[in-house]
């Protein structure tokens, strides 16, 4: 099996993003998964074996489930589509692990994306519990627009969201993820927000950042907080549970 296929097939065994599915679980739980960031090359294969992973036993099985998303907008990053892989908990994590540990289904899988898919870069995170806004979006219909940020006070940050938050709420739906792992990078944090269509997201993202609330808010956050990217994706379907 290729290095590619080994992290795939891992993207299941050991595990983003945030939509109005993960919302439904995070009232209760505190979801964490993997998110990979895929060149793929020909969809409808991939799709395909997706479809056919999560309808197997051993999908049925998973108690997680996977978001494939397009990139609208990712800068100079190849990546085309992503997929995030949620899991409730890290105990569904690990019962995932001996799921897919001796499984036909998930080998089955990886040797089929061998052709269809190149990873591009992938991160783990944890759902913070945080969200802010009073948008409501269908579930595998989001656009979202994703804030990297590497925060070097996390506690002043979502104090200072929350006021943000309560004094000016956004009509989008906000989610802040702490990332677990990301290689080199110095990305901490993650920043989600979502609407139900481009227009919706960028005409109320106009609208939030302006106004004595959120320069309230940048004043707070600039010395604690910096931008490292920007990118923008679609939810295209969701599998599993």
């Amino acid at each position: 099996m290729t290095k590619l296929a080994s992290l795939i097939v891992s993207l299941l065994i050991t595990t983003f993003g945030y939509t109005a599915h993960a919302d439904d679980h995070a009232e209760a739980e505190m979801p964490v998964g993997v998110v990979y960031s895929l060149d793929v090359h020909d969809a409808q294969a991939f799709v395909g074996s997706m479809t056919k992973y999560w309808d197997s036993k051993t999908g049925e099985k998973n108690p997680g489930y996977a978001i494939l998303r397009q990139v609208i907008s990712g800068g100079e990053s190849s990546a085309s589509h992503t997929v995030a892989v949620v899991y409730p908990s890290y105990a569904a994590w690990d019962k995932a692990n001996v799921i897919n540990a001796n499984s036909k289904d998930a080998a089955t899988f990886g040797a089929e994306i061998q052709e269809s898919v190149s990873l591009v870069s992938s991160s783990m995170f944890e759902f913070t519990g945080v969200t802010a806004g009073t948008g409501r979006v269908d579930a595998g219909s989001a656009i979202t627009m994703y804030y990297q940020l590497s925060v070097s006070d996390p506690a002043t940050y979502v104090s200072a969201l929350k006021r943000y938050d309560a004094s000016q709420p956004s009509a989008n739906q906000l989610g802040l993820f702490q990332i677990a792992g990301n290689g080199d990078s110095d990305i901490t944090h993650v920043i989600a927000i979502s609407a139900n269509s481009i227009a919706d997201l960028m005409g109320n993202l106009k609208k939030d950042q302006s106004g004595k609330a959120f320069e309230s808010f940048l004043n707070t956050i600039s010395p604690i907080r910096s931008v490292e990217g920007t990118f923008v994706t679609a939810d295209i379907a969701v599998f599993g549970n």
